[in-house]
């Protein structure tokens, strides 16, 4: 899903327009009625009226007008209908190929479509392009942001949890992207953070069950010592290096058996609640 309703209208309020700087109600303006149409559709679709935005954006489409169309299917994914949406995007990049409002929306689509790790292989080439391009660099690090959400499994709550590891080395990776591109942007900045800080808690390693672990972790080194001083004591070295293999096999058995990182426990924890929808 998109991340907010911001997503759908950031381009129109950022991305540099070769709007007229004439009057648009001057009738010697050239295209003066698809230009007036392009300007109140613009503001429309700002303030979420959309019906109001399609009227004027779908008046101004007839003179094959890109931005037209890239307004189209904004109205069209603003709610929630992608499919038509793509159809407006190709069609202005028909009209105009390398059409950065259009790009940025078929990329949007593919996040609705669930394949943000899509569209950030995209946007990270289309920003690999335009290195100083602020507007892209929003959209990728909101793509990352849905990425690092689609990626996750779900408990039958809605609630996200990382349930593999690739889960949470991806969840790591989109969190110091998202730090890295430097957006000025509240909410995305404070889901990185918070995605961050749940990826370190989920390396964190702990023993589980920690009673069974310790008390078998306590007789394994009572065992081992036991052995080997029973061995010095009867001039034995056989015995003093066999009950130090068999202590250290034991040791290292219990450690991969019971010492666990907290994200797995977690999921363990959670596995007859979860959709492995997820990555």
């Amino acid at each position: 899903m998109l991340r907010s309703w911001q997503d759908v209208v950031t381009k129109w309020r950022d991305v540099p327009q070769d709007w007229p700087v004439a009057d648009p109600d001057d009738p010697a303006t050239v295209s003066s009625v698809q230009v007036s149409g392009l300007y109140r559709g613009r503001a429309a679709l700002l303030d979420g009226r959309l019906d109001e935005a399609w009227r004027e954006f779908d008046a101004a489409a007839t003179d094959a007008q890109p931005k037209a169309e890239v307004g189209l299917g904004d109205v069209y994914l603003a709610r929630n209908q992608w499919r038509l949406a793509a159809r407006h995007y190709q069609r202005a990049l028909e009209l105009e190929p390398g059409n950065l409002l259009a790009r940025l929306g078929l990329n949007q689509v593919r996040v609705c479509a669930g394949d943000a790790a899509g569209a950030v292989t995209a946007l990270e080439d289309l920003h690999a392009a335009r290195p100083d391009d602020r507007v892209v660099r929003y959209y990728l690090a909101s793509a990352w942001c849905s990425a690092a959400e689609q990626c996750r499994s779900r408990t039958d709550d809605d609630v996200l949890v990382i349930a593999s590891e690739k889960q949470l080395r991806y969840c790591e990776r989109a969190a110091r992207r998202i730090a890295e591109l430097d957006v000025a942007d509240r909410e995305l900045s404070f889901g990185a953070n918070r995605l961050m800080a749940e990826v370190t808690a989920g390396r964190r390693w702990l023993w589980a069950p920690e009673g069974i672990a310790v008390s078998l972790l306590i007789l394994t080194m009572a065992f081992g010592l036991t052995a080997v001083v029973a061995g010095g004591a009867m001039a034995s070295p056989a015995l003093v290096v066999g009950g130090a293999l068999v202590g250290g096999a034991l040791l290292v058995g219990i450690v991969l058996r019971c010492r666990r990182q907290v994200w797995r426990v977690r999921a363990d924890a959670l596995a007859d609640r979860i959709d492995h929808t997820g990555w």
